[in-house]
């Protein structure tokens, strides 16, 4: 626990609020990631906020990555245009980069400070 958590952080994460307050943060961060890319920060963010650990911010970091990467790859069958996106290629290293890494660093940023 760092010297900056409020004691009332550090009591919140050791109940079953705290998997309540994971699920709202995931569907928040969702949504926010469908509205705006900076969305994957803003969603690692939460996740961090509520995370137990530094390990389990990063499992969770990840797991937010690649259900962004999954919602992605439904909407664009659902578009019809998968083929033509994963054939960008420089283009679509960029997007499964940030997917994979910009949510666990946001997680464990915010989870190292708090």
């Amino acid at each position: 626990m760092s010297y900056l958590t409020p004691d009332a952080l550090a009591r919140f994460r050791d109940t079953e609020r705290a998997t309540q307050a994971m699920v709202v943060a995931f569907a928040v961060g969702l949504v926010a990631t469908y509205v705006h890319p900076l969305g994957l920060v803003v969603g690692g963010a939460l996740l961090g906020g509520t995370a137990s650990s530094v390990r389990e911010a990063v499992v969770l970091g990840s797991e937010f990555g690649v259900t962004v990467l999954l919602a992605w790859a439904g909407l664009l069958v659902w578009y019809g245009v998968l083929g033509a996106v994963a054939t960008a290629v420089p283009l679509i290293y960029i997007a499964l980069a940030s997917a994979l890494a910009v949510p666990p660093l946001a997680a464990v940023a915010v989870r190292g400070l708090v």
